[in-house]
């Protein structure tokens, strides 16, 4: 009975060590996958999802941001043929969004159907234009106000023309 006993309580440390060390184990396993999803998380914030102000932490470019005054981009539009455009975000009123796109200042807006959307004119020269033009010429849209003050890729316009016709483009924090 002593001998039962004995190896019982020996069987009982053997397991009760081992049951730490694996719990141990796991949480160090857990450690890292839920700091990249906090670093995915934060990416996402600002990027594709639901934008935050000034917290922006873009590294791989993203097709829609939150226009905050201050803020610059590079972005790029392989179909229109533009990679690393500086983007200047010079003011956010309400749901009008004023930007310098490679020296070129405009001012679009979700509210305002005639100055919705930026083109690219055939001489590469960036102008805000109305939804008629962006329906006309769909595959020059650069980007767009999607709402508020979130610009987008044109690839995202509800309208499947400008939707279809509009090259991805990627706004990269700089």
């Amino acid at each position: 009975m002593k001998k039962i006993f004995n190896l019982a309580v020996a069987m009982s440390v053997i397991a009760s060590s081992l049951f730490f060390a694996s719990c141990g184990e796991d949480e160090d396993e857990d450690e890292t996958p839920k700091q990249e999803q906090n670093n995915n998380d934060n990416n996402n914030s600002n990027g594709n999802e639901g934008q935050q102000g000034n917290d922006n932490t873009v590294d791989e470019g993203t097709t829609s941001i939150t226009a905050v005054a201050g803020d610059s981009y590079s972005i790029s539009n392989a179909k229109l043929g533009i990679s690393g455009a500086s983007l200047s975000i010079v003011d956010v009123t309400g749901s009008t969004v004023t930007v310098t796109v490679s020296g070129a200042s405009i001012t679009i807006g979700s509210a305002n159907a005639d100055k919705s959307y930026a083109i690219v004119a055939s001489d590469g020269y960036v102008t805000a234009a109305s939804m008629s033009d962006a329906k006309a010429n769909p595959e020059k849209v650069l980007f767009i106000c999607k709402s508020g003050s979130v610009l987008a890729s044109g690839t995202e316009a509800a309208n499947a023309d400008i939707k279809a016709g509009a090259g991805k483009t990627t706004f990269t924090k700089q």
